[in-house]
């Protein structure tokens, strides 16, 4: 009976162990979500072909001479959310003179998971459902979210990891566009 109480003791010890380390791990995951910084001039060469959410590939030549803010997000991360609205005025405000927003989907059942969300959101917008390999183009890519802004020539320019500010932003499409 004592062995059994030692050996129940050390099971509740190491359970208890990895309740924390698990715990710790989803901490650190969660803080990763929202980190803001940004980068000038990460990379020039960006490219992709994705599928929007009808299944239509777009690729990054179907905006060739536009300017482009390319905004990966995920719909469980609610930094994400919050810069929705401000992208949604954006595409809005700069259309005519050649701005164009994409957001790129990054959650794993994106077709049943964000079409409800974007209509929810109602996100103004093109969504496209990204994948590794689009990930595998950009630069130090750390989480969502992540906006790119792109030259008409395709070109990475700018580069927010975290949420964007958007005076900075705004900033930095005035110089593209005029």
């Amino acid at each position: 009976m004592l062995k059994l109480n030692l050996t129940e003791r050390k099971m509740r010890s190491i359970f208890g162990k990895l309740i924390v380390l698990s715990f710790i791990f989803i901490i650190v995951i969660l803080l990763g979500c929202g980190k803001s910084s940004q980068k000038k001039n990460p990379r020039p060469g960006f490219d992709f072909d994705l599928p929007d959410l009808n299944g239509k590939i777009v690729s990054l030549e179907d905006f060739k001479g536009k300017v482009l803010v390319i905004n990966f997000w995920a719909t469980w991360c609610p930094p994400c959310e919050e810069d929705m609205p401000q992208l949604n005025q954006l595409q809005k405000r700069y259309k005519n003179e050649g701005l164009v927003v994409i957001g790129i989907a990054l959650d794993k059942d994106s077709l049943n998971l964000v079409e409800p969300f974007v209509r929810e959101k109602r996100i103004g917008y093109p969504i496209l459902r990204g994948n590794e390999q689009v990930l595998g183009t950009v630069e130090d890519f750390s989480g969502v979210p992540t906006t790119l802004i792109v030259d008409p020539k395709g070109d990475i320019k700018k580069k927010y990891d975290g949420s964007f500010d958007k005076d900075d932003l705004e900033k930095s499409l005035k110089e593209l566009l005029y």
